[in-house]
């Protein structure tokens, strides 16, 4: 054989194996799922979440990912308790009382056997945002709140 069709079926041979390659990382990497958005994760009850949010929820989506995300999960429970549903428990239907508790959660917990309960479940004591605004936690609440199913 001459050296030219030599080259030719080494670079067909690589060709074919870069290719190979390139299959194989796509299956495995599709495999993966991304957890790089705490709102897009899949919620446990089969939902699918709208993404056509309101400006309001779109900006309390940011706030959200940028206060609570490092502890809270929509949809799982992490750090502390997951947030999908919670105006449905303790006493967050009051605004007031969640906008106590977010400020500042050490005196709130002190009348509230509800917050005692999630201290002593997660073992942590939810950090304090005393500069928060009502605004800032109504959109964050819209975010959270369940859009069209």
């Amino acid at each position: 054989m001459n050296k030219q069709a030599v080259y030719i079926t080494q670079a067909h041979i690589l060709l074919a194996g870069f290719a190979a390659a390139f299959w194989f990382v796509s299956k495995i990497s599709s495999a993966v799922p991304n957890q790089s958005n705490a709102y897009d994760e899949t919620p446990v009850t089969g939902q699918v979440i709208d993404h056509d949010i309101s400006p309001e929820a779109a900006r309390g989506k940011t706030l959200f990912q940028s206060k609570c995300a490092s502890c809270h999960s929509v949809f799982k429970d992490m750090t502390g308790p997951a947030l999908q549903g919670f105006e449905e428990r303790g006493p967050w239907s009051d605004r007031n009382k969640l906008y106590s508790w977010i400020r500042n959660p050490e005196a709130f917990m002190k009348s509230d056997p509800y917050t005692k309960a999630l201290k002593s479940k997660y073992g942590a004591m939810m950090s304090s945002f005393p500069n928060i605004t009502n605004e800032e936690i109504d959109a964050i609440v819209a975010f959270l709140s369940p859009g069209p199913i």
